[in-house]
């Protein structure tokens, strides 16, 4: 009896050439591969995402720290437009308490020319 027609016979083939072994194998290293390039663009991804989280909220709390620092600017640049008001001389004048004061009869006053002869003598 011929060997070929038992082979057909029974579908199943026991012969494999090296040449098909070798596609499958090739088959299966290309679907790995591409399996683990998907993989590897996902984890990418994620950390794309992940570090524009991260940046978004430093950039928020940023952007806060700006908007409370130029308010305490403003803030620090009324109180001191209050303590040149209240520090004026007309506002000075207005005060009850300086009628009550003395009135300066011989004033004397004391005239530095030059300073740099007088700052840090031993």
């Amino acid at each position: 009896m011929n060997p070929n027609l038992l082979v057909i016979k029974t579908w199943h083939f026991k012969f494999f050439s090296q040449r098909k072994t070798t596609r499958e194998n090739f088959k299966l290293w290309v679907n790995t591969t591409y399996i683990l390039t998907l993989l590897f663009i996902w984890i990418l991804w994620i950390y794309y995402v992940w570090t524009l989280n991260i940046n978004a909220t430093k950039w928020y709390n940023i952007r806060n720290l700006e908007i409370q620092k130029n308010n305490l600017a403003i803030e620090k640049w009324l109180l001191e437009v209050k303590i040149a008001e209240l520090e004026s001389l007309s506002n000075i004048l207005k005060w009850d308490w300086i009628n009550n004061m003395e009135n300066v009869s011989n004033a004397e006053f004391l005239v530095v020319k030059d300073m740099k002869d007088y700052a840090f003598k031993n």
